[in-house]
């Protein structure tokens, strides 16, 4: 495994070797620059990861949830029809190391070490909004379980359609013509 000791990329602007450094003494500014750098690089890499470590956990337990049920029922109709569930199973592996890969990506990125391959931009805006909705119907619904919301679906249904629409849009308006 790769050690987090390795020095991350480190832009420079010159055509080539400062002055100082081709005759083999050094740049006494770019070993100071290069520190602060590397130090803010890594004080900015952990605040991302510390940002991973929430929002990755919200995605990562519903992504779990539904290769679980996946998995489940695709182990149930290969029982039946005699066959072995391998999407499924790769689909639940997947999400088994999401959570773990969201760090890897961060660390490899920023280290300079990662290759990626970049799908279509509406694949991944379509994906990302599905998980997201995906997320909110499952934590609503684990909140709910809990008791620590008390709004049924239909409460929620019958909110959104009792708030005057029109009302609340002319006001709008108005603010924003004075």
């Amino acid at each position: 495994m790769e050690t987090m000791t390795s020095k991350p990329p480190v832009i420079t602007y010159g055509s080539g070797p400062a002055p100082a450094e081709e005759s083999g003494g050094g740049s006494l500014v770019a070993k100071p620059t290069e520190k602060v750098l590397t130090v803010l690089t890594w004080g900015i890499l952990f605040m991302v990861l510390s940002v991973w470590a929430v929002a990755g956990a919200i995605f990562w337990i519903p992504l779990l949830i539904r290769a679980m049920i996946r998995f489940s029922i695709n182990l149930i109709e290969a029982a039946f029809e005699d066959k072995r569930p391998t999407s499924a199973a790769k689909v639940l592996k997947d999400a088994v190391s999401f959570y773990r890969r969201g760090f890897v990506v961060a660390i490899e990125v920023v280290m300079g070490e990662g290759t990626e391959s970049h799908p279509s931009e509406q694949t991944m805006e379509n994906r990302l909004l599905l998980e997201v909705l995906w997320a909110i119907l499952v934590w609503y619904f684990i909140f709910l379980m809990f008791g620590w919301i008390q709004a049924s679906p239909m409460d929620l249904v019958d909110w959104f359609f009792s708030i005057p629409w029109a009302e609340h849009f002319g006001d709008l308006v108005q603010r924003f013509r004075v």
